[in-house]
């Protein structure tokens, strides 16, 4: 009797500290940029070609906060939170390529950006990218796609894959009551404060919170606490596990919606990876560019040479420090 008031006294406090730390975080961590139509934009550059940058799974605009400074100089540059995730207002139910190359395409609208663009996709955005390009071929001057899902890779849907996203979504959806009661953003805040990709002792022991840390340290310092208070939010989990789960239908999506022949594709592959995947990322370039010793965020690893390929593509060149 005594344990279960006891764990749910735990519970209560841990829930009330969840909820006070999240009100703080909303009135400290003001968004990066402004709000268009619901989605939060972080705008940069004023002259020069026209990049709209796709975030990968439940990832935001802070993703690209490397990339857009390589190119303030050199080019106008867009990245945004899809809805549900970062400073964006929640979206509908709806996990479809259609629902998110429509809010892409009404943001486009939204901001009046000069048409054609160069789109560029990390992971799971260049699903989005590429389908977008696919059904409004007139706005797209190329696409430029970083280590990206290709359809293959989960349509058809093999067993190990059904497997696979079945576990990333059950643990996401775990993840996400841990962070109702406050215990993702203890984790967190244990994951990051010694800084410099050094998660601890203890959370070292994990494979994967030491990938998380390593990746997380490319990021400026300044950007972390947002970073961290975003990943700390119930809804982001919520957000994650619905778009895992969506991820078959999302990979016959891309099949359907081939990139049009006239569009040049520049793609990213992250020295990590397997031959078979390789190959898949050359079918689908017009220029395949393998980032040796690179992990799968090639844009945090070699921005310089992510802005480079952009205006190399845009027939532009970036201004070299004197």
């Amino acid at each position: 009797m005594w344990a279960v008031v006891g764990l749910g006294t735990c519970v209560l406090l841990g829930v009330l500290a969840q909820a006070v730390c999240a009100r703080r975080d909303r009135r400290r961590l003001t968004p990066v940029g402004r709000l268009a139509g619901g989605l939060h934009v972080v705008q940069a550059g004023a002259a020069g070609p026209v990049v709209v940058f796709e975030a990968g799974l439940a990832a935001t605009s802070l993703n690209w906060c490397l990339v857009q400074s390589a190119l303030s100089s050199a080019a106008r540059t867009c990245s945004y939170d899809r809805a549900g995730l970062g400073w964006s207002v929640p979206g509908s139910a709806d996990r479809s390529l259609r629902r998110w190359t429509d809010d892409l395409h009404r943001l486009i609208q939204a901001l009046d950006l000069p048409r054609p663009l160069i789109l560029a996709g990390h992971s799971f955005g260049s699903y989005i990218v590429r389908v977008y390009a696919s059904r409004f071929p007139d706005d797209v001057a190329a696409l430029v796609l970083l280590d990206p899902v290709v359809p293959g890779q989960f349509s058809p849907l093999t067993r190990r894959a059904r497997v696979r996203l079945w576990r990333a979504a059950f643990f996401t959806d775990i993840t996400r009551a841990c962070a109702v009661v406050g215990l993702v953003r203890l984790g967190l805040w244990g994951l990051l404060r010694r800084g410099g990709g050094n998660p601890g002792p203890l959370l070292g022991l994990s494979a994967t919170c030491r990938r998380i840390a390593s990746e997380l340290a490319k990021l400026p310092p300044d950007i972390l606490p947002a970073v961290r208070a975003h990943w700390s939010e119930p809804r982001f989990f919520r957000e994650l596990a619905a778009s895992i789960r969506a991820m078959p239908s999302c990979a016959a999506e891309a099949a359907r919606h081939p990139i049009p022949s006239g569009i040049p594709v520049v793609v990213f592959s992250g020295g990590h990876q397997s031959a078979t995947s390789l190959a898949a990322h050359a079918a689908i370039a017009t220029r395949h560019i393998v980032v040796e010793g690179s992990a799968h965020w090639i844009h945090l690893d070699r921005p310089e040479l992510v802005a480079d390929a952009i205006l190399g593509i845009a027939g532009a060149e970036r201004p070299r420090p004197t």
